[in-house]
């Protein structure tokens, strides 16, 4: 909560010099790795148009050297603009673990189901910002054998998305925060985890048709104690560029990442994204 009140303090103080804006014309809003509209990580408060459908692909792939594994996740979203104020959307993946010396774990992750509210739309003629509410449950059909599972019983999470777009001169600038309280397994003693994730960036166009952004995020996630396929502690700086039209989005990024764990070393990650609007 502290960085999103500071975002906020960024935000009033960029008001007075943003004139008002116009229509507001990103070219597209596109899912995050999560599957709710945003930029790589950070969920926006925006949600899809009604009833329009969208199907995302990724890559994630993590290094490290202490302990020495590479991580690789493909995800797949699908997500569904349910009204003018909210978003559902469905997430499953494919986990493959190269450790040394030579173990190699493979199988299905969990699925996650997210489910987005936007409270308060940022009006086209306004500069305050949108506010969303963001609730997600994780189902454990992970494999347990291979230890691609995140949770064993169940999880949950439950947030709040804030951000802006912001008219400046001739150029766009999106401002975005997120955060969220998970929880997992509280019904078992030796497995139950409580922890916290927050997520903060911003979006700018560097074309003359803004269809190629820029992304920069910041990214931490604080008091997990269970260690599972999704790792430990960390924070993370992630820096992306992403193309897209009125229907295609291809977002590519690299995420430097600091555990703050002891027996876990920095790391870091690169991403990769295909989504389509149907």
């Amino acid at each position: 909560m502290r960085y999103l009140l500071i975002l906020q303090i960024i935000i009033a103080f960029l008001l007075p010099a943003v004139p008002q804006a116009e229509e507001l014309e990103i070219v597209n809003r596109p899912v995050n790795t999560s599957g709710m509209t945003g930029l790589l990580v950070t969920t926006s408060p925006f949600t899809l148009p009604p009833r329009s459908l969208e199907v995302g692909i990724m890559a994630l792939s993590e290094s490290s050297l202490v302990p020495n594994y590479t991580a690789t996740a493909y995800p797949m979203t699908v997500s569904l603009g349910l009204s003018p104020g909210s978003e559902i959307a469905l997430k499953g993946a494919f986990h493959y673990v190269n450790k040394d010396p030579d173990q190699i774990s493979r199988g299905m992750g969990d699925t996650e189901l997210s489910y987005k509210w936007n409270i308060r739309p940022q009006n086209e003629l306004s500069n305050i910002p949108g506010i969303a509410l963001t609730f997600a449950g994780v189902f454990p059909t992970g494999d347990r054998t291979a230890g691609t599972n995140s949770v064993s019983h169940w999880g949950g999470r439950m947030g709040i998305s804030i951000g802006s777009e912001l008219i400046w001169e001739d150029r766009i600038i999106g401002i975005f925060a997120d955060g969220q309280a998970a929880v997992q397994d509280l019904s078992d003693n030796e497995l139950k985890d409580s922890y916290l994730l927050v997520n903060a960036g911003i979006l700018f166009p560097i074309s003359k048709y803004r269809n190629l952004q820029m992304i920069i995020e910041y990214n931490l996630r604080k008091g997990k104690d269970i260690v599972t396929i999704d790792g430990v502690d960390f924070s993370a700086m992630t820096y992306g560029l992403r193309l897209v039209n009125e229907r295609f989005n291809f977002t590519f990024g690299t995420q430097f990442i600091h555990k703050s764990q002891e027996g876990f070393s920095d790391s870091n990650r690169m991403i990769g994204m295909i989504s389509i609007k149907l």
